[in-house]
């Protein structure tokens, strides 16, 4: 009987961090900070999964330019010889490398962020509710290694709280026909 009652217990607690461990998706928005982050980038907005340890990038949205484009985790091996640390330095704490995805509107923000890349990289530190932000981008180079294109930083401006229940019911989301 004492096993039943250990294996129980262990059952509960189990079950009591699964919930909280489980995902959360976040909308966080940033302002620039810097001239440079204002004229190249604008005001970003970043999708993501939250988890109780770590936060995985989704998408990014540029609402003055109106794109968006997924991030795709990566590994620094992409990068070449040195990866991260020969681009950024070994103490930048800009650690969490994501791929722009090219297709769709993701092509564009490339060439907005990295001219003269066709593929480019972002470099995240953890986002944290109401802390600035860096971002460091980096592209691949017609002949040689990546490289750093920009650094980005940015001000924390809010986030997007998505609404919570059951949502809104498929037939809420059908539009007549036109003409009536």
């Amino acid at each position: 009987m004492p096993r039943t009652s250990a294996f129980l217990l262990t059952c509960a607690a189990v079950l009591a961090l699964a919930a909280p461990a489980s995902a959360a998706v976040r909308f966080f928005s940033y302002e620039p900070a810097d001239d440079t982050t204002r004229r190249v980038a604008g005001d970003l907005t970043f999708q993501f999964n939250q988890r109780l340890i770590f936060t995985t990038l989704l998408t990014i949205h540029s609402t003055e330019g109106e794109a968006s484009a997924d991030l795709k985790p990566s590994d620094e091996h992409v990068l070449g010889a040195g990866g991260l640390s020969r681009l950024i330095g070994a103490a930048a704490q800009e650690r969490d490398l994501y791929e722009v995805q090219p297709d769709g509107q993701g092509t564009d923000l490339i060439h907005a962020f990295c001219p003269g890349s066709a593929h480019a990289w972002l470099a995240f530190g953890r986002l944290v509710e109401g802390r600035p932000l860096r971002v460091r981008v980096l592209g691949d180079a017609a002949s040689g290694p990546a490289r750093l294109c920009e650094t980005f930083e940015f001000n924390y401006r809010g986030e997007w709280k998505l609404p919570t229940g059951p949502g809104v019911p498929a037939s809420d989301l059908k539009q007549p026909r036109f003409p009536y």
